[in-house]
């Protein structure tokens, strides 16, 4: 994304500068005192006070004036553990040279950069690298950037804040622009070898890849009639409408449907908020157990409890802006067009290649603090849950409550498949008597740091997946 300063509204500090006005005065008033006494030494003096005067007050007038600013990343999409690369670019448009700029690109969430020369400024939940550049007259400048993609989430780079000095360094002027790139890191993936399950195909039984069997109950479409077709499946309101004799498409009786059910949130008592690597292990389990079932010819869908970052598609105008100010919510939406979706988030059931992106994308734009009680997605989104579905409920061991529970043995009474999948310490009890639900542990951060360790250990290992394997005890 590119913009030129002057598009920007530059308010100076006129106060100050009517107080430099004294230097003028007495620019006037040497020069007087050299024509009357004819001292060429005034006469420099004058001179001296009009440079001292007029240069500082030029480049705090002009510095930031006639600059384009350009950024943008090598790719807007990665897997976790991958390396972007950030570029700006800063284009000096006048003849003005910029002995000193200091350019400073925040970066919400954090993300660690590769080279340890960066000059980086750390906040709560954001970055401030820093860099100083100087400009010729009419000179263009690019440079590039690395970090590090150990963050799932959405980032967005920017604003860029720039700020410049006259040669004498006396006046310092800067500028806010509202320059964002956003960057997608998806969320780490573990293969799934040892599941722990009685049976050889853990999700339920296995069934062939030609599926012979078709329920006539559940009607899927129609195509062109096929001779030896039973005369039964001749779908007449079509073929009426076509002129061409079709056949009825069903849903083959044995199609497998894995529900991954998501509770994103969790609270430690000894910390007091969220446990972050908790939460981040919680979704790396249920990307990895969605991506598995996909691979394995299930029709996966997803289901969370989360709020969901999106990207609007045009900027506002109201979003330009010329001051600093503290990150947050507000400042993000205002800056980038990035709002925050209403809590529960669902992606119907799919096997197609496109699934893969769909659930990864919809998972690495989770935001997990603002959500909403698991249970009450489970009663709102309720044609999530059809008959003979598998239904995983991943969650943290200190999220799983008596209503969860209550509403996952009634759909395992209506005919589900339920597993609890949960991530926590060993030593943390539940809070809830789970019956006789089957339960699978996956272990606390001991696990995600193995997990975030191993990735992309192997060069023969899959990008943003580890080479560790989720055992799920």
């Amino acid at each position: 994304m590119a913009m030129n300063t002057d598009l920007v509204k530059i308010e100076r500090d006129e106060e100050m500068l009517k107080k430099r006005r004294l230097w003028y005065a007495l620019a006037v008033g040497l020069l007087f005192i050299s024509v009357v006494t004819r001292q060429p030494l005034a006469f420099l003096a004058a001179l001296f006070t009009v440079v001292v005067a007029f240069v500082p007050e030029l480049w705090y007038r002009r510095a930031l004036r006639h600059l384009v600013v350009r950024q943008w990343v090598d790719h807007n999409h990665l897997f976790f553990g991958e390396v972007v690369t950030l570029s700006m670019r800063i284009e000096n448009q006048k003849w003005l040279p910029l002995p000193w700029l200091a350019a400073e690109n925040t970066i919400t969430p954090p993300l660690a950069p590769v080279s340890k020369r960066a000059l980086r400024l750390r906040k709560a939940n954001e970055d401030t690298f820093a860099n100083t550049w100087l400009l010729w007259s009419f000179q263009r400048v690019t440079r590039h950037y690395r970090f590090f993609c150990h963050a799932r989430g959405f980032h967005v780079f920017g604003p860029i804040r720039l700020r410049s000095s006259d040669p004498f360094g006396w006046l310092e002027c800067d500028m806010t622009l509202p320059v964002a790139e956003n960057l997608l890191i998806y969320p780490l993936i573990a293969p799934l070898e040892t599941l722990g399950f009685a049976s050889v195909h853990p999700f339920g039984d296995y069934a062939s890849d030609r599926r012979l069997i078709e329920d006539p109950l559940r009607f899927a479409g129609v195509r062109d009639y096929q001779l030896g077709d039973d005369p039964r499946r001749i779908h007449w309101k079509a073929t009426a409408r076509t002129h061409t004799l079709q056949s009825k498409l069903y849903e083959p009786s044995s199609l497998r449907r894995l529900l991954v059910l998501l509770d994103a949130w969790n609270y430690s008592e000894d910390l007091k908020e969220a446990d972050v690597e908790i939460q981040e292990l919680t979704i790396s389990v249920a990307a990895s157990i969605a991506l598995w079932g996909l691979d394995n010819n299930y029709m996966v869908g997803l289901l969370s409890n989360s709020s969901l970052m999106t990207l609007q598609a045009e900027r506002p105008a109201s979003s330009l802006s010329d001051s600093l100010v503290e990150w947050d919510i507000k400042r993000l939406e205002n800056a980038t067009s990035i709002k925050i979706s209403a809590p529960g988030i669902s992606v119907p059931f799919a096997s197609d290649y496109g699934q893969y992106e769909r659930i990864l994308s919809h998972l690495a734009r989770l935001v997990p603090r603002f959500n909403t009680p698991i249970e009450h997605i489970m009663d709102t989104e309720d044609t999530m849950f059809p008959l003979g579905t598998t239904i995983l409920l991943v969650s943290a061991k200190t999220s799983l409550n008596a209503a969860t529970i209550e509403r996952l043995l009634d759909l395992r009474a209506r005919g589900a498949a339920v597993y609890l999948v949960l991530t926590g310490e060993p030593d943390v009890d539940l809070a809830t008597d789970i019956y006789d639900l089957p339960l699978h542990s996956v272990g606390g951060k001991e696990k995600w740091h193995e997990l975030i360790s191993t990735v992309g250990e192997q060069k023969s290992e899959t990008v943003g997946t580890s080479s560790t394997a989720l055992q799920l005890d």
